[in-house]
């Protein structure tokens, strides 16, 4: 395993529990307590025991990397996904960029536990559909946003400098057909990451063994 991996992947799986364990502290102050002065409390609270859960974990789980648990894996991604999607306010595109870690992931998870070619055509469309899959309710949130919020035509308006207004039935255009564009984007995406990743791997470790060989 690259050393590089190692602190791509422990940071990902390190970041996300301090930080998702503090917006939940928040949460639950904003639905039990409410006093403005015990907000910093909860989220210091949240995030100190985010930090001591990768204090136990984490380096058991850079050492397993491609040993932990599928659902473990998935829910990384999906907690990824909602944090990408609220960080860039809704807008999807961005999401895209996921779907190359996780072909990058699966590829190299694919590679290290030597898995026989027969069963990789069959992790290689698990892995890609559940990333359309996840691309999918991403979609379907955006057009439901965007179809019951009043100012989406203004926006887009705005946004592309347009000299016409934006109708209803543009708005549901741009919504089926972005949102089919980037769900089969991303399929395609996490895909072909997979096969490329694995290609690399296995020239490395043969270009490794010729020169031993040498």
């Amino acid at each position: 395993m690259k050393s590089l991996d190692k602190i791509l992947f422990g940071f990902m799986t390190g970041f996300i529990f301090p930080v998702t364990i503090g917006l939940l502290s928040v949460l639950f102050w904003f639905y039990t307590d409410k006093q403005e002065t015990h907000a910093p409390i909860y989220a210091i609270t949240g995030f100190a025991c985010g930090l001591l859960i990768d204090l136990i974990f984490l380096k058991r789980w850079i050492n397993k990397l491609y040993l932990l648990p599928v659902w473990f894996a998935g829910g990384i991604y999906i907690l990824y996904n909602i944090c990408v999607y609220g960080f860039f306010m809704g807008f999807p595109v961005f999401n895209l960029l996921l779907g190359l870690l996780a072909g990058y992931y699966c590829g190299n998870r694919i590679y290290f536990n030597d898995i026989q070619p027969e069963m990789r055509s069959k992790l290689l469309n698990q892995a890609s559909l559940f990333t359309g899959l996840i691309m999918t309710f991403i979609c379907v949130s955006t057009g439901i946003i965007g179809l019951t919020d009043k100012t989406t035509g203004e926006n887009i308006q705005g946004m592309l400098g347009l000299d016409f207004q934006i109708t209803k039935k543009m708005i549901i255009a741009i919504i089926f057909l972005g949102g089919i564009g980037l769900i089969i984007s991303q399929y395609f995406i996490t895909r072909l990451t997979i096969i490329k990743t694995i290609k690399s791997l296995i020239k490395g470790r043969y270009c490794t063994a010729r020169k031993h060989d040498l």
